[in-house]
């Protein structure tokens, strides 16, 4: 399809010009001389690019541009400037402008401008679309997909919700499985209740058998007060006991007694007590292998596993990936400054093709690694953390903002900061990435002290807890 280009410009010999360059490029284009009639064709069908001057009678094209942008009219806009005004383009460029121009035109350089913006504008068109996928057709209580397998698990989750079936959820670390279980909860009768989760691989024995029970007053050292158990504050409720695999055989037996009667006693209490909890299960293990092997309960796994949902690995439901990224960014857009709203094509390629053994959970910190390291509003693929593009990858070929970087209408000492402050920001970003967020070991790396690299982080909004072991570039457990 042939792109429509809309171009404003009070000179009839710039529109003539222009008019006959962008044609013999295949596009289609109209040319007008004024604001006015821009903003009538501009709303009255659909174009893709405007090119207008900022120098115009009447409505110049800085109140053109700021009328498109408030009524977010979606096309790309460049402005036209004068030779050797950069101020002024840079002041269109925080208002919306895509990118600029200055007279007289370059040919080859107006139509790498052109070829650029039309192609962030169709990238947008795309994630836009991927949006309103998420919105309309993908989006099943705070979870998205399209995967045949997980539609089918959305579609059992409605069916077992309303029925207070004990559910085992089984999947590898990061698929989502809490996820799951809380979308059980709220397609339940029981969705007006406690949601209570407690993670059995984070507590010894007798914590745990506390932590599920309760305890009365001086039942052990440090118990100076009764406490309320789990199984008590989701009475009415849902109970979800993460990591099930991981608890020992002692415990297995105390939970078994539990959900066959629905009884229990507080840690050093005599008193029986009752309760009415649904029960939602899961595991990174798989139980059935857990009980060939002896170490789980096979009457305990029957009857956790009244209703088994299998949960397939982010690695086989590659067509979720854009969507779950685009979800986590949309998630991400209100704490970044500018918001972070984009991905590049090579960061969502690079996003798709690899294989995440940490699953959804990786997918999302990748992304809010990537937020964090974005310098504008996209991300590309220089900002993801290193084990998802390798250090090799990532310097073969020139930064994708570089080429906006050389830029020879801008001033030499303003395009050597620029590119000075670029170089300094990627440098400790990968200093980070390489020594997991740790400064001392940055600054003796670098060869500058601990407070000047501090000041480098701060002024580059580089958080070193973003690049910590087990935080955003890391793999997290369930």
């Amino acid at each position: 399809m042939k792109s429509r280009i809309l171009v404003v410009d009070d000179e009839e010999s710039t529109r003539e010009y222009l008019s006959l360059l962008l044609t013999m490029d295949g596009h289609e284009v109209e040319a007008v001389p004024g604001a006015a009639e821009a903003l009538e064709i501009a709303r009255s069908r659909p174009i893709h690019l405007l090119i207008t001057d900022l120098y115009m009678p009447e409505t110049g094209g800085m109140d053109l541009l700021s009328r498109v942008r408030s009524e977010r009219l979606p096309f790309g806009v460049i402005v036209v400037t004068a030779y050797g005004d950069p101020q002024i383009a840079l002041t269109a460029m925080k208002a919306g402008a895509d990118d600029f121009v200055t007279k007289p035109f370059e040919p080859d350089r107006l139509r790498l401008l052109v070829n650029r913006t039309l192609e962030r504008r169709q990238l947008r068109d795309e994630l836009e679309h991927l949006r309103q996928q998420m919105r309309e057709d993908y989006s099943f209580l705070n979870m998205v997909s399209k995967n045949d397998r997980m539609r089918q698990v959305f579609d059992l989750i409605e069916q077992v919700g309303p029925l207070g079936s004990t559910v085992l959820i089984h999947g590898e670390t990061g698929t989502g499985k809490e996820l799951v279980a809380q979308a059980i909860h709220a397609a339940s009768g029981r969705r007006d209740q406690r949601w209570v989760p407690v993670n059995c691989a984070a507590l010894s024995d007798s914590l745990l058998e506390s932590e599920l029970f309760g305890h009365e007053r001086g039942a052990f050292t440090g118990a100076d007060r009764r406490r309320i158990g789990r199984f008590e504050a989701a009475d009415g409720g849902t109970l979800f006991l993460d990591e099930i695999g991981d608890v020992s055989p002692a415990m297995q037996a105390k939970l078994l007694r539990v959900l066959q009667t629905g009884n229990f006693e507080r840690v050093g209490g005599t008193e029986t007590l009752k309760v009415d909890v649904r029960i939602v299960a899961a595991s990174n293990k798989r139980l059935d292998e857990l009980v060939r092997q002896g170490v789980f309960r096979s009457d305990l796994y029957y009857r956790l596993r009244v209703v088994p949902i299998d949960l397939p690995p982010l690695r086989d439901r590659r067509e979720d990936i854009p969507l779950l990224a685009m979800h986590f960014l949309n998630k991400l857009a209100a704490r970044s400054t500018p918001p972070v709203t984009e991905i590049d094509p090579e960061a969502m390629h690079a996003l798709y093709t690899y294989d995440w053994p940490g699953n959804i959970r990786e997918l999302e910190n990748a992304i809010k690694a990537a937020v964090a390291l974005a310098d504008g509003t996209m991300i590309h693929r220089s900002n993801l953390p290193p084990s998802i593009v390798p250090r090799a990858d990532r310097h073969s070929t020139l930064h994708p903002s570089a080429e906006t970087l050389l830029d020879l209408d801008r001033p030499l000492p303003e395009l050597t900061e620029t590119i000075i402050s670029r170089v300094e920001r990627d440098y400790f970003a990968e200093l980070l990435a390489l020594y997991k967020g740790n400064v001392a070991r940055c600054a003796r790396h670098s060869g500058l002290s601990r407070r000047c690299v501090t000041q480098k982080l701060a002024k580059y909004g580089l958080d070193r807890t973003q690049f910590k072991e087990g935080s955003s570039a890391a793999i997290l457990d369930d």
